[in-house]
């Protein structure tokens, strides 16, 4: 069961020699879970969070692990799922983006052509305008993915940013938050900070500034998202999830995905370079939680499974998204603000 430990104003964090022992914990347990093939589980889309969890966790990409999983992971992503196109894309940059750069692009253009009508993705990739709509949590992912590519140099065209956005501005909660579907869905943690991180992406495109500028940070959309998050804030549960998830075949609480809510949290955060939600300190007050809770063999548990909860615990303690939006010296940097096409071309005289 999951040891929940309140939110404590002002509190530290732990140390980082207890952070860096945590986090080997895991690695350790981590590697035990993979395959003699290279994978871990049966879906392309948790090798790549792996692969993802140990490099930001410092695993060179040297490492016998990194580099299995990462030949397997380039065979596999593409299975016409969102999920490992865009975990694969972000797991191949983090491994090596110029060894895979083929692989990446190709899951990328997959990933443009897939997107729903409405800006979102849905868990299969379809050619655009074939599915009318998808949902927030393959939507926040299938994003980051094609912002870290478009950082990193890959070709990623502006268009499915615009669409993006325009959906979120549509589909926010008149309290500030969104939902998993992004249409009239109650508000929750999780999807709220998946739409936050995806609102500062889009601007930050449409502008050409980086995410974490006082200009992206500016937009009311952001502010207002933000402010619904720190409302009530409490790292220790995915507020609002079990009431707007919960079904009457199946009821659900707060804890509802909980460890994924730690990650969209360190994505959100980190892409805006967020280091309060009101007047908490959520890495400090997440590092606490992970660290009493972890499992004397090195995982997390609940309500995930082992694999998946690990893998977005350590992602969470590494605390590494703002490097995968920040552009190096090798790779391509950002550049002025694109015009938008004009819609209908002016009829000639």
């Amino acid at each position: 069961m999951l040891v929940l430990v309140p939110c404590v104003v002002g509190a530290d964090a732990p140390s980082q020699a207890s952070i860096d022992a945590c986090v080997r914990r895991g690695v350790t347990f981590l590697r035990k879970q993979q395959d003699v093939d290279g994978s871990f589980g049966s879906q392309p889309g948790e090798t790549a969070l792996a692969l993802l969890a140990l490099r930001h966790s410092g695993v060179p990409a040297s490492d016998p692990a990194c580099m299995r999983a990462a030949r397997c992971l380039a065979r596999r992503a593409s299975d016409g799922k969102s999920y490992s196109a865009a975990l694969g894309v972000l797991a191949l940059l983090a491994q090596s983006p110029e060894r895979h750069r083929n692989v990446v692009a190709k899951l990328v253009s997959a990933l443009v052509r897939g997107q729903c009508r409405n800006g979102q993705w849905s868990y299969k990739l379809r050619r655009t305008g074939q599915r009318p709509a998808g949902d927030s949590s393959n939507t926040q992912i299938a994003s980051l993915a094609l912002f870290a590519a478009r950082v990193r140099g890959v070709a990623v065209p502006r268009e499915p940013f615009v669409l993006l956005e325009r959906h979120l501005r549509s589909s926010q909660n008149s309290d500030g938050g969104f939902g998993y579907s992004g249409g009239s869905e109650r508000s929750y943690a999780s999807m709220t900070a998946g739409g936050a991180m995806m609102l500062a992406l889009c601007r930050s495109v449409a502008l050409g500034k980086p995410p974490h500028s006082d200009v992206v940070r500016a937009d009311r959309a952001l502010v207002r998202a933000y402010a619904w998050l720190a409302r009530d804030f409490d790292v220790s549960v995915n507020r609002g999830a079990g009431r707007a998830r919960s079904t009457k075949r199946k009821a659900r609480n707060d804890r509802h995905w909980f460890h994924y809510w730690l990650w969209s949290l360190e994505r959100s955060c980190g892409v805006t370079r967020t280091a309060k939600l009101g007047m908490v300190d959520w890495y400090a007050a997440g590092a606490r939680l992970l660290l009493a809770a972890q499992r004397p063999e090195g995982h997390w548990r609940d309500p995930e499974n082992h694999e998946l909860a690990t893998s977005f615990a350590l992602l969470f303690l590494a605390r590494k998204t703002a490097g995968s939006v920040t552009p190096r010296e090798r790779d391509v940097t950002f550049t002025k603000p694109e015009r938008p096409k004009p819609e209908h071309s002016a009829p000639k005289r």
